[in-house]
């Protein structure tokens, strides 16, 4: 065999390799359905989009794999898992493949107005019935998780939706959720209730959440892909579709 059709073949093979591992599915762990972030049903929504664009900017085909948020942070650990999204250092404090932010959530917390419910401080929470998100208690610091400690009912929920029911049937007096998957769910459910019945508490910092890799090389790549997708004009179409 001459030395040509040796260079040549390995030349192929190379290139035949590269294409493959490109190829691969980049699988990716997110929550269950919270719109509007997240839309299970058809893969849409405004967080799960970013991070599509920005992964295959980087050269990776995402596969998204969807599951109780409460259980994301256990999932990185499982060697065909590359990364995990709305991540950040409570969930993972111990790992240091953490992107830069690339999106913030603004938790608040909701009560009846006819309950007269009245929160001043993160504290005050522990005199009411509660409902929140998966791992809230993580999520929101120290001082939330003292204070339902005290709370007569806490309660976690997978589906977000149902903190709703909860509020709006008496079930808790206070539920604990972004506002704009707030928003979203009283706009799309059957539910008597309108904007002015109720009662938004501003009582928690915005809450910035990361990429978790499990790869150190993916981190990099990541940063630079996002600065430059936040530039584009299609990053601007994505915030104007979904009214961010």
């Amino acid at each position: 065999m001459s030395k040509n059709i040796i260079i040549f073949i390995f030349i192929f093979f190379s290139l035949f390799s590269i294409n493959c591992l490109a190829n691969q599915p980049f699988k990716v762990v997110l929550g269950l359905s919270k719109p509007p972030y997240v839309i299970e049903e058809n893969h849409s929504g405004f967080e799960l989009e970013l991070i599509k664009q920005i992964l295959t900017m980087i050269g990776k085909a995402p596969e998204f794999i969807f599951i109780p948020y409460g259980r994301s942070e256990k999932m990185l650990a499982l060697p065909d898992i590359d990364a995990v999204m709305t991540a950040n250092k409570h969930i993972f404090p111990n790992i240091d493949t953490l992107s830069k932010n690339y999106i913030n959530y603004q938790n608040v917390a909701i009560s009846l107005k006819e309950n007269a419910v009245s929160l001043n401080s993160i504290a005050d929470i522990s005199h009411y019935s509660i409902a929140s998100f998966q791992i809230a208690h993580k999520i929101l610091g120290v001082e939330f998780a003292e204070a339902v400690t005290n709370s007569p009912i806490y309660i976690q929920v997978v589906d977000q939706k149902k903190q709703l029911e909860l509020l709006f049937l008496g079930r808790v007096e206070v539920i604990v959720i972004d506002l704009k998957i707030f928003l979203y769910y009283l706009n799309k459910l059957n539910i008597n209730e309108r904007e002015s019945d109720i009662k938004v508490h501003h009582i928690f910092p915005i809450n910035p959440y990361s990429m978790a890799f499990k790869n150190a090389d993916d981190v990099s790549a990541f940063n630079q892909a996002m600065k430059k997708y936040k530039r584009t004009a299609d990053y601007q179409k994505l915030i104007e579709k979904y009214n961010f």
